[in-house]
């Protein structure tokens, strides 16, 4: 049988809240912003909305009730603590128009996961402005064309093999780049001759994921990356299976110039829905100075926000509204021994 509504339960008069007795002057409101009509809202008692919420989490599935098995983005199970560190009163009800000068506890919070990341991966530098792993990915690609652009020639193309990740061509063709596959071989693997074939001074990068989509370390990484260098273009690697190799192996050491991370797979965070959600970009050196403003600095033993960057690709995101709920999971699971080989184990891969 159907859930009804909020609005199917309603019942005239109502109430769910008693507001206290104000301590302060009332003081009336402009005109201009005053409603002509009073708003449609349900009218319920406080246990029945409880009840009513309590029972629509029942019927949703979640990873203490069983396995959901949605490929790479398998449902893990999240340490409790994480999710406690989330929802501390500092964090969980920062406003994200705070002023800057009053939340130094979120701002080395932000610096140090970044630190953490580009550790673990093996950058120069972390962005954490990205929303999600699809905006990651946008994000980077427009960190290259900048970078071209800079170099004067933002280049046509962007080499994609087959076996990559599925959104891969549509943020190549948001950021105005024409697709082009790479053939695999017998083994599931990027061809690196069919690679060298198509690889000219149009090509502004090779987007990769490693493990690909059929979940296959690509063994030929290191040599496509210098087939790819040769001609000037760049490498995107497409950090959605980051957790197969997190401890093993780090994507700047094999010739990745940046990626985007899908924390959701990796590092505990909420997986999509609208969010909260992050899908952080390291990146090397060359590419830190089209970071998205403001970027995030260490001065000292603090860290500050600086929007002196004049080559900046500009805001992707209006807040650092992820803090509140992501980024202090993200911080207690590096702490907790992220990068470790133990820790990819225990996640069961990705």
């Amino acid at each position: 049988m159907p859930e009804k509504t909020l609005f199917e339960k309603s019942r005239p008069g109502r109430l769910g809240a008693s507001n206290p007795t104000p301590d302060v002057p009332s003081a009336d409101l402009p005109t201009d912003v005053l409603r002509a009509d009073a708003a449609e809202l349900p009218e319920m008692s406080e246990v029945d909305v409880i009840r009513h919420y309590t029972h629509l989490s029942r019927m949703n599935f979640g990873i203490d009730l069983g396995m959901y098995p949605l490929g790479s983005c398998t449902m893990k199970f999240n340490p409790r603590i994480n999710e406690t560190v989330a929802r501390l009163p500092g964090f969980a009800r920062l406003h994200p128009q705070s002023p800057r000068d009053l939340m130094p506890g979120a701002r080395r919070l932000m610096g140090e996961l970044a630190e953490y990341l580009a550790e673990i991966t093996g950058f120069d530098a972390v962005t954490l402005q990205p929303a999600a792993g699809a905006q990651g990915e946008m994000t980077g690609l427009m960190l290259i064309r900048a970078y071209h652009t800079a170099n004067g020639n933002p280049r046509k193309k962007v080499l994609i093999p087959e076996t990559a990740h599925g959104t891969n061509p549509a943020s190549s063709t948001l950021c105005d780049y024409t697709v082009e596959t790479v053939r695999g071989n017998a083994h599931g693997l990027l061809d690196p001759h069919d690679l060298e074939a198509k690889m000219d001074e149009d090509v502004a990068a090779l987007m990769i994921t490693n493990p690909n989509t059929l979940g296959l370390f690509e063994r030929e990484i290191a040599r496509a990356a210098e087939i790819v260098h040769a001609k000037g273009g760049l490498v995107y690697m497409d950090g959605a299976n980051l957790n197969a190799i997190m401890g093993y192996a780090k994507p700047g050491q094999f010739g990745a110039d940046v990626m985007h991370i899908n924390l959701h797979k990796t590092f505990t965070t909420p997986h999509g829905g609208g969010g909260p959600g992050a899908g952080p970009v390291a990146a090397k050196k060359i590419l830190e100075p089209f970071f998205p403003r403001p970027v995030l600095v260490k001065r000292g033993e603090d860290y500050a926000f600086d929007d002196d960057r004049p080559r900046s690709i500009g805001k992707v995101h209006g807040f650092f509204r992820q803090l509140r709920h992501v980024c202090p999971r993200l911080h207690v699971y590096p702490r907790d021994g992220a990068g470790r080989p133990e820790t990819r184990q225990r996640a069961g891969g990705s």
